[in-house]
């Protein structure tokens, strides 16, 4: 299933050739905005290109694209952006197409279409030719209504003087709020300033309080979506649970800088009846002791799990810094085979996207997964993500240093008892 995310058309700064083309069985002759380009819209685009609409950790779009008065005056940059493939944003290499459920491409009729409709001078067509609107959830939340909403106790002054912060906060759930163990079937982090670069959560049963590393909800990061598992799998909750909040901010530093910041964790629960017999585990493949060298173009760290009993992998999503360009999942196999599981060429820290699996990817026992990711500390990279490319660059919290993070969600393939 397509998802559509956003980012801003503005400056694409791409020369577009204009070639006659013929119509296909799939390219329209002539194509309208009602019959013919607002249907991939509303399939791709509007989820986040709409008033008020989708916050994809602190990824907000800057235009609506619901009507022709709203479309037009961007159909130029659109045509732009479709054909560079920078929207709908999707990193991972086109070998993957229709691997993942959260995929957001368009297909090269669906892009022919919109520039042929905008090589027309992008014609509006017959009202009566265009789909009913799409309704969207007005809770406030991406996934609809919360059944648990976890907030800060009290707002977080971010102040001035930080560019980087990492902060803790922690929440014990009340009887109140949770009267029994239930079983999370969808997780949404909601950022409660511009200031939020992402969010890590963790739920620890009520004998583990204190350690604020168990009980793994997941996180986000700027583009990333809310996290929803299959019917049969979940995060158990316990009643009493400890819920922390691992914050990272980050901002210019300077007077008048400082914001406050009230955060939102929304969980969705499986019905009380449901069987789930098979648990998440949300964890990484790292190496976490690496060194990339002033101005190196491209350093390679990897890392590899190794797993021992036949498991389901669920989702990947890559996370380094700024430096980050490239990474790779591979499978090796106990039969001696090997898979390419996720490439992504052109890795881009503002926009990171986990890959959730159409079918979930067998894994049996005995399977080696393999991460790669490479790193550029060159001039020109530092000249546009703004770093200092004279240092050497070690595994660290700040965003002006490095993670190798290859996260991967994974749940047991036999059922397991819960208890």
């Amino acid at each position: 299933m397509k998802k559509a995310i956003t980012s801003a058309f503005i400056g694409t700064g791409l020369a577009v050739a204009i070639i006659a083309m013929p119509a296909t069985a799939e390219v329209p002759a002539k194509p309208t905005f009602t019959k013919d380009v607002l249907p991939i819209l509303q399939e791709n685009c509007q989820t986040c290109h709409r008033p008020a609409g989708t916050n994809l950790s602190g990824m907000i779009a800057p235009m609506s694209l619901i009507s022709y008065q709203e479309v037009r005056p961007w159909a130029k940059a659109i045509v732009k952006a479709v054909e560079a493939k920078t929207m709908p944003p999707w990193d991972a290499s086109p070998v993957h197409n229709g691997t993942f459920r959260n995929e957001r491409t368009l297909t090269e009729d669906e892009i022919a279409t919109i520039k042929k409709w905008v090589d027309m001078r992008a014609p509006r067509g017959n009202p009566n030719d265009a789909p009913a609107p799409v309704e969207f959830s007005e809770t406030g939340w991406n996934f609809g209504e919360p059944d648990l909403v976890v907030d800060f106790p009290e707002a977080f002054f971010v102040p001035d003087d930080i560019q980087d912060l990492y902060h803790n906060i922690t929440v014990e759930l009340t009887s109140e709020q949770l009267p029994e163990d239930r079983w999370i079937k969808s997780i949404e982090f909601k950022p409660g300033s511009e200031v939020v670069h992402h969010i890590i959560g963790h739920a620890n049963a009520p004998e583990n309080a204190g350690d604020e590393t168990r009980g793994m909800l997941g996180g986000n990061a700027p583009g990333a979506d809310q996290v929803e598992f299959p019917d049969g799998f979940g995060i158990k909750l316990y009643k009493g649970s400890h819920v922390t909040f691992a914050m990272h901010y980050h901002k210019e530093s300077g007077p008048g800088t400082g914001m406050l910041d009230s955060s939102q964790i929304g969980l969705q629960f499986h019905d009380k009846d449901m069987e789930v017999g098979h648990p998440i585990e949300i964890s990484t493949i790292s190496h976490g002791a690496f060194t990339i060298p002033p101005h190196h173009e491209r350093w390679k760290v990897g890392a590899s799990r190794t797993f021992d009993e036949d498991t389901l992998l669920l989702n990947m999503l890559p996370h380094t810094h700024l430096r980050g360009s490239e990474a790779i999942y591979t499978a090796f196999y106990p039969d001696g085979s090997s898979e390419l599981l996720l490439h992504v060429p052109e890795y881009d820290f503002n926009w990171q996207t986990g890959y959730a699996y159409e079918v979930n990817k067998e894994v049996p026992a005995g399977t080696r997964i393999e991460m790669e990711f490479w790193f550029d500390n060159s001039e020109e990279r530092a000249n546009k993500y703004n770093f200092n490319p004279d240092r050497a660059i070690s595994f660290g919290g700040p965003t002006t240093d490095e993670m190798d993070l290859a996260w991967i969600t994974i749940a047991p393939k036999a059922p397991v008892t819960s208890d």
